[in-house]
């Protein structure tokens, strides 16, 4: 049989037959085959075609329609999400995406619908809403990266839906006897490293992700340097005395590694002489346990994060002023620091008021 032959009657557009016109544009990336009857629709197929996609407006029906969330899902978690700093917090996100139901409906039929019902189930779940809005968000960013940088045509189902009400701002006061406590729990309980890591995070306001960062480099008799941290900044955390007093006794009390990290190397497993999130977050929590069994045992129950509060509250006396604060503390929200992180004791701040009014008073009147 003979090898039918297409003529091409305009550019771009081919005669396969009989009253059959078919159109081929391969341009920007993209491939659009469609025939038609008439050699005019061809014309203004193509037409309208080759300007959309310049244009950058362009939808191919059948890419949206044959991508899957899952597919996206998959592909960010591969190109994307390695070059993060929290890659393993974010892929253990994108693979609870992954279990949704309708992650293998295709991305143009993702609606608000699938997003709002999962929200208000995990709401009703009793999920923290952090855990919630941090979970959309990272929906969210994997849809602005495909839109972006993927030149898909779809929308972000998640533009515009509110997250879960944030819960009342912790309040942590830690009596100067808990202090004690705790870190004698530490000890007992803990890792040798976990009294250490607790009282380094009491004394400067670290965050645990850059006390397990902490390379005997970057450790100075004034400060520690944090070359990376969570706002994506470097930062110089100074040493009260108090702080530069457990930075010695790490040096003599702790094994020195040969890879010079403080605690272990922090993008490793425990099992390969790594430290982890969830390592220290367990041996605190259990050693916080034990001690609240104990007879006249500690206060009240403490997570690691609510060191970060104790610590704030109390280098607060420390500082100039807010902005002062912040550049210890790593917080570039003034605001963020005051109303959840600094935590006074009501009757301690009353009686700085007063002896403050007290010494103005006096200052005023020269008595």
């Amino acid at each position: 049989m003979a090898k039918a032959v297409w003529k091409k009657v305009a550019p771009g557009i081919y005669l396969r037959g009989e009253m059959q016109y078919q159109v081929k544009i391969a341009r920007k990336g993209r491939t659009v085959v469609e025939t038609f009857d008439s050699l005019a629709e061809a014309q203004r197929f193509r037409l309208k075609t080759i300007t959309e996609i310049d244009g950058g407006v362009y939808v191919d029906p059948l890419r949206e329609k044959e991508t899957t969330l899952l597919d996206l899902l998959r592909r960010y978690e591969e190109e994307v999400t390695p070059t993060k700093k929290g890659a393993r917090q974010e892929t253990s996100v994108l693979r609870m995406w992954r279990e949704q139901e309708w992650s293998s409906l295709p991305i143009a039929s993702i609606s608000p619908t699938h997003i709002i019902e999962w929200r208000n189930g995990r709401v009703k779940e009793g999920k923290a809403p952090t855990t919630v809005s941090n979970a959309m968000n990272t929906l969210s960013a994997v849809f602005s990266y495909a839109i972006n940088e993927w030149q898909y045509k779809v929308t972000n189902p998640i533009t515009g839906l509110k997250r879960p009400k944030m819960r009342p701002a912790r309040r942590v006061i830690m009596p100067a006897s808990d202090y004690t406590k705790l870190i004698e729990a530490c000890r007992i309980c803990g890792p040798k490293w976990l009294p250490y890591i607790t009282s380094i995070a009491i004394e400067t306001a670290m965050r645990q992700s850059e006390i397990r960062r902490i390379h005997w480099d970057h450790v100075f008799e004034t400060h520690i340097h944090l070359p990376e941290t969570k706002n994506g900044e470097s930062r110089d955390v100074p040493l009260t005395e108090e702080a530069a007093a457990v930075i010695k006794q790490i040096r003599l009390n702790l094994p020195r590694r040969n890879d010079r990290w403080m605690f272990g190397d922090p993008d490793q497993p425990m099992c390969a002489g790594g430290i982890t999130l969830h390592a220290v977050t367990r041996e605190f929590a259990d050693a916080v346990a034990w001690a609240i069994k104990q007879p006249d045992g500690l206060s009240q129950k403490y997570t690691f994060h609510d060191l970060r509060h104790v610590a704030i509250t109390e280098l607060k006396k420390d500082h100039v002023d807010a902005m002062d604060l912040a550049k210890t503390t790593g917080h570039k929200t003034v605001n963020l620091l005051h109303k959840v992180y600094y935590n006074p004791d009501p009757e301690e701040r009353a009686n700085d008021i007063r002896a403050r009014r007290a010494a103005r008073k006096i200052k005023a009147t020269g008595r």
